[in-house]
C-alpha cells in the first residue's frame, strides 16, 4: 500500500553499514508533502504514526508502556482499565498491533539483508532540475540493481518468490515513479518549483 503514494529505497546506517527500508515523503526540504491544511493526503497511513502513545514493554506487567509526554495524551482518552483494576480488550488490541508492526519491521529488515546478502542492492542517482535552472543531487539513496535481479541463480529466484521478496523487489522498483507525483506535490507547495527528476540506479 506504501507503494501507492511513496517512492521506496533504502539508505544504509553510518555506523553499521546495514541498509534500512525508507520512504520519500519529500525531495528537497525536510518535511512531509503529504501533510497539508492538518490533513493527511495520502492513500496509506504509516502505521507506526497511529500507535502513540503507547510502546511495547517486555518487562511491563501488560506488556505495555506509556509516553506521558505525547501529545496525544491530550486527546480524548481510551480507557485501559476497568473498575475492578483489570486491563480493558483496548489492552489487548493496542499490544497485538503493536507486536503485529514489530514483526513486519522485523520482516522487512530480514527482507531488506537478503538483498544485501544477494549483492542486490545498488546507488541510486536522484538529481532534480530547479526552475531557476540550478540542479540539486539527493545523496545516500539506494535502489536494487535490475541487472543484478535478472542474473540471479535459479536456486535465489525461486527462494525470493516463495517468500514474496521477488515481487517486492519489483513493487519498490517501481515505486520510484512515485518521484514524479513528489515533484508535482512540492510545485504546489509554493517553493521553488522543480522541472525535472532525473532517476538512475548504478549497475
Amino acid at each position: 500500500m506504501a507503494c501507492a503514494d511513496f517512492p521506496i529505497c533504502l539508505a544504509k546506517e553510518s555506523a553499521t553499514g546495514r541498509f534500512n527500508l525508507i520512504a520519500l515523503l519529500s525531495l528537497i526540504e525536510p518535511r512531509n508533502l503529504f501533510w497539508r491544511d492538518e490533513q493527511w493526503h495520502a492513500t496509506y497511513l504509516p502505521e507506526a504514526t497511529t500507535t502513540a502513545p503507547f510502546l511495547l514493554d517486555t518487562n511491563g506487567e501488560y506488556g505495555l508502556a506509556i509516553d506521558e509526554d505525547n501529545v496525544t495524551l491530550n486527546a480524548g482518552g481510551t480507557q485501559l482499565f476497568g473498575s475492578d483494576g483489570q486491563p480493558t480488550e483496548a489492552v489487548g488490541r493496542i499490544s497485538a498491533r503493536l507486536k503485529r508492526i514489530t514483526d513486519d519491521i522485523a520482516d522487512a529488515q530480514r527482507m531488506v539483508d537478503g538483498f544485501a546478502q544477494r549483492k542486490l542492492i545498488r546507488p541510486l542517482q536522484l538529481v532534480l532540475q530547479l526552475s531557476d535552472r540550478r540542479e540539486h543531487q539527493i545523496d545516500g539513496l539506494y535502489g536494487l540493481g535490475t541487472a543484478a535481479l535478472a542474473t540471479l541463480a535459479a536456486d535465489s529466484v525461486v527462494e525470493l518468490y516463495r517468500t514474496g521478496d521477488l515481487a517486492a523487489a519489483a513493487i519498490m522498483n517501481a515505486s520510484l515513479a512515485q518521484i514524479e507525483r513528489l515533484r508535482q506535490l512540492h510545485n504546489a507547495s509554493g517553493t521553488t518549483p522543480i522541472t525535472s527528476a532525473r532517476v538512475t540506479i548504478e549497475e
